[in-house]
């Protein structure tokens, strides 16, 4: 039992290498957007329970493959032991947490249009450039499809929480976004401050850039995250266009 799942978990499972944007990278993000997309069309004109189960589901996966983790790290060679790294400090992890309470919690739907816009900013980010996924191990292995899964449920949670009309989002009230991000700022800084061992969260820390000084990096993040979350904003607002269907009247 014990050799299954070391094997299970292991990065030695094949000969194979992912890389950026090579055809396993594509092959997740296919499944991914595809399956967003077609939960989407599917479910457009279904019950609004059949939508608050979907919904449901992608809220247990969410938090389901991040707490598993913990669980997991130590049985794969691809860690040493938990990593302190996927402590919540990150956006994407930090999201993680938030998701449940938006979801299941009624007193949280004033913060839940800011949860999903982030949730999905983080990991439209981070699937468009994988970095922690992309030292030559094979495309499934556990680490590789670990993170590219849990990202895929955060990026699909969110997207099904717009596209079913459970979020609408006004442009006016973009701040709560940015809000969100400084706050996940200082949050990142704290985790950063106080934990041992360069881990760089929210990559405040140390520039990720060879163009980019250390210095410029909370700036620079957050503009980043924040330019997203407009692309978001302008995404929703073209798609209701083609859609023909009426923007939120507070506009």
């Amino acid at each position: 039992m014990k050799e299954l799942f070391a094997w299970l978990f292991s990065e030695n499972t094949s000969d194979l290498q992912i890389g950026l944007f090579d055809i396993w990278h594509f092959t997740y993000l296919f499944v991914i957007f595809g399956g967003a997309i077609l939960l989407s069309l599917l479910l457009r004109n279904k019950s609004a329970g059949a939508k608050e189960k979907t919904l449901r589901t992608f809220a247990y996966l969410v938090i389901g493959f991040y707490v598993g983790d913990f669980f997991i790290m130590p049985l794969s060679d691809s860690y040493s032991g938990i990593s302190a790294y996927k402590l919540p400090f990150n956006i994407c992890t930090i999201m993680a947490l938030m998701v449940p309470f938006v979801q299941f919690n009624p007193k949280f739907k004033g913060i839940k249009t800011p949860v999903v816009v982030l949730s999905v900013a983080s990991s439209l980010m981070w699937m468009c450039y994988p970095g922690s996924a992309l030292g030559g191990q094979p495309p499934f292995c556990y680490l590789i499809f670990q993170t590219f899964m849990y990202h895929g449920f955060l990026f699909c949670w969110g997207v099904l929480n717009l596209s079913y009309g459970e979020v609408k989002l006004d442009i006016r009230k973009i701040w709560k976004e940015f809000v969100g991000i400084l706050m996940i700022l200082v949050w990142a800084w704290f985790g950063n401050t106080v934990y041992d061992g360069g881990h760089n969260w929210f990559f405040i820390e140390t520039s990720i850039f060879p163009f980019l000084s250390d210095e410029i990096m909370p700036v620079m993040v957050v503009a980043s995250v924040f330019s997203v979350c407009l692309v978001i904003y302008g995404a929703y607002y073209g798609i209701l266009k083609l859609s023909n269907k009426k923007l939120p009247s507070s506009l």
